[in-house]
């Protein structure tokens, strides 16, 4: 497959809360492995559009499609998507690791492969040995990285980022980027 194959494809897409059109018959094509932002003044569209691919809102009128496939009829938890919210709420009552390992409590992976996971995410998020540690514990761009690796651990064909990498350092954000 080549990277200039559109791989979500959002056809002319409404979404209106009453008399408010939130987001205003928006087509566009996001290609295979790219790495698209939506940019715009505050109240614009942009967090509601991302929530109707993850599958949180439906459009009003249109349609999106990830990998060919119209996602009207899919749940959000049947959808090939992840996403960081922009507050990017960790569970308080869960410790780092169990944070990250949360959305894989329904794969039926062992405890020893789910510990191979989240341990690869804390080297990638630059938090190794911060498992044990509480929410209360980290800082809010700490917090964002922990937010990032439970998005990530689940290998979504799609992750969405709301007001993304605000809070990482500088160098954690070029270490991060994808290549």
């Amino acid at each position: 497959m080549s990277n200039d194959e559109t791989f979500i494809s959002i056809q002319n897409v409404s979404k209106h809360f009453g008399a408010v059109k939130a987001v205003d018959d928006v087509t566009l094509n996001i290609h295979r492995g790219e790495f698209f932002s939506l940019l715009g003044p505050s109240g614009c569209g942009k967090t509601t559009l991302l929530r109707m691919l993850a599958g949180f809102e439906s459009p009003t009128i249109g349609e999106l499609y990830i990998d060919d496939q119209p996602m009207s009829a899919v749940a959000p938890n049947h959808r090939p998507v992840n996403m960081v919210f922009q507050n990017y709420a960790i569970f308080p009552h869960l410790n780092v690791s169990q944070n990250i390992a949360y959305g894989l409590r329904k794969d039926k992976l062992s405890k020893q492969k789910m510990d191979e996971m989240v341990d690869e995410m804390l080297d990638l998020i630059a938090l190794p040995g911060y498992g044990d540690r509480g929410s209360d514990e980290l800082s809010g761009g700490q917090r964002q990285r922990v937010a990032l690796a439970r998005a990530l651990i689940k290998k979504p064909k799609v992750l969405l980022l709301d007001e993304p990498l605000g809070a990482l350092d500088k160098k954690l954000r070029e270490q991060m980027q994808l290549g």
